[in-house]
């Protein structure tokens, strides 16, 4: 089932170009087979099965959680990363194509 992950457990940046999404509090049952959609408001993390999850961008007030150059770090990575710091793994999400 598709999760909503709360702001303060997720977090967004840009290490040596590419886009990565650190979700804390967060483990998957696999490391392949995910996709991302990015929008402006909000990210869909799409994993196998029932996994998943939504990612809010915007805050309340309107500000973007993501850092300058997020969106052109995924388009040019064709996705972004999954940081889980509670199982010390990185899952790639692959972009889809709109």
């Amino acid at each position: 089932m598709v999760s909503f992950v709360p702001p303060e457990q997720c977090s967004f940046s840009v290490e040596d170009g590419d886009a990565v999404i650190t979700l804390t509090g967060v483990t998957v049952s696999a490391t392949e087979g995910w996709s991302l959609l990015n929008r402006a408001t909000l990210v869909v993390v799409d994993g196998p099965g029932d996994e998943g999850f939504l990612v809010r961008r915007a805050s309340p007030d309107g500000s973007d959680h993501a850092p300058a150059g997020w969106d052109s770090s995924v388009a040019a990575g064709g996705g972004a990363w999954l940081e889980l710091p509670e199982t010390s793994s990185r899952v790639r999400a692959h972009l889809i194509d709109e």
